[in-house]
């Protein structure tokens, strides 16, 4: 019987079930996603791979705890970011460099890993991914719609804008710094929004 660190074995069990996600999460940051296996993730915590099993069916749902923890986070910043009664093309392009910006986070690398562990994950669960994206996208809709925005002009708006932002994003991390993408992505923010 393996020893309990816990007053009790519930408590061991949430103790070792946090050392798990917190290794996996750490190992997926620093290695990606796709290069971590379970038994990197036993090695990290000092586990055999079979006990994994106890805390986690495999590493899609440690990714999806995580981003369960964190999509909320990002769509309350998304809201801060346009909330005001600034114009909406200001705020949106605010919003949008702002999402440009986390994506050089390393964090934002687990995010993007959502996409592969999606084929790993029930049916329930990638509704509810959709659904997460939907709510993440809720206050740039409402802005746009303050844009005077509505129907398919406002899904397409809704759209490119996301697209604008992940080319954007997609360019920083190849390039670097881009002033020049900046001024571009100002531009079609005040076209889309105008």
């Amino acid at each position: 019987m393996p020893r309990i660190s816990a007053a009790s074995v519930a408590e061991h069990v949430a103790r070792q079930e946090q050392a798990v996600f917190d290794a996996a999460i750490g190992l997926f940051a620093e290695r990606g996603y796709a290069a971590v296996m379970l038994a990197d993730i036993a090695a990290e915590v000092g586990l055999a791979r079979n006990s994994l099993y106890r805390y986690f069916p495999d590493k899609a749902a440690i990714l999806l705890r995580w981003y369960r923890t964190e999509l909320p986070a990002q769509a309350a910043r998304s809201a801060e970011l346009l909330a005001g009664d600034g114009p909406p093309a200001a705020r949106l392009l605010h919003w949008a460099e702002a999402q440009i910006d986390y994506a050089r986070q390393p964090e934002h690398a687990l995010v993007a890993a959502m996409a592969e562990a999606v084929a790993d994950l029930a049916p329930d669960e990638r509704a509810e991914l959709a659904e997460s994206h939907q709510q993440l996208l809720a206050p740039v809709v409402a802005t746009l719609g303050d844009a005077g925005l509505d129907g398919a002009d406002l899904d397409a708006a809704t759209d490119l804008l996301w697209g604008l932002v992940l080319a954007q994003a997609s360019r920083e991390l190849r390039v670097g710094d881009d002033p020049a993408g900046r001024r571009q992505l100002a531009a079609l923010v005040a076209t889309i929004v105008g």
